[in-house]
């Protein structure tokens, strides 16, 4: 669910968990990856280049 980007608090619920920071102990390594990509967005625009990373649910418009 992490992978196909489920928020963290919804599949803590789902999972049983009593808290979030139990999912995230245990699955967090999972969310390395957008962590990765957020980061390299942010640095992105702030050096003003245009940010190679595009959002998971974008539609091509061509």
């Amino acid at each position: 669910m992490l992978a196909q980007g489920t928020p963290l608090y919804v599949v803590s619920e789902v999972l049983g968990h009593a808290s979030i920071a139990i999912t995230k102990d245990i699955y967090g390594h999972l969310l390395e990856g957008d962590r990765r990509a957020a980061t390299e967005a942010i640095s992105s625009a702030h050096l003003g280049k245009q940010s190679p990373v595009a959002p998971k649910d974008a539609e091509d418009t061509g």
